[in-house]
């Protein structure tokens, strides 16, 4: 497992963030290498409240943060910064995003009021639990 940051992402601090954060759950859940080594796709992810913009390219068990959104992401993930939060501190149970404790609520109801929005999650739809499965604390 790799993961870089690409010129000008290191001057990010979500993109600091992320790093730390998936490294830190791989090392505490190392079952979570196993989905972090399947992901193959390109991420666009847009924290609407604050503008920042981050194309996260999985592959080959390397993951590159790259500021601004690169090309057309596969799956592309705009919501707030408390939203984004909220996406990391979902449960997983039975291998999916537990959508029946306040966390889950929290998520559901930024998406119903399109404060979190996920373009391409029905065609890559395996990917998108990956990722959450390896961005998820719990």
């Amino acid at each position: 497992m790799k993961i870089n940051l690409a010129d000008g992402a290191e001057e990010i601090g979500l993109a600091i963030m992320l790093q730390d954060l998936i490294v830190q759950n791989i090392e505490q859940n190392p079952h979570k290498l196993n989905d972090f080594k399947k992901l193959n796709i390109v991420i666009g992810l847009e924290v609407s409240d604050v503008d920042i913009k981050l194309t996260l390219e999985f592959s080959n068990c390397t993951l590159t943060i790259q500021p601004g959104i690169k090309g057309q992401p596969a799956l592309n993930i705009t919501a707030d910064s408390a939203t984004v939060m909220n996406l990391s501190n979902q449960k997983i149970k039975w291998g999916l995003p537990y959508y029946f404790d306040e966390t889950g609520r929290e998520i559901m109801a930024a998406m119903r009021s399109r404060r979190l929005r996920v373009t391409g999650m029905i065609s890559h739809f395996a990917s998108l639990i990956r990722f959450s499965r390896v961005m998820s604390v719990h």
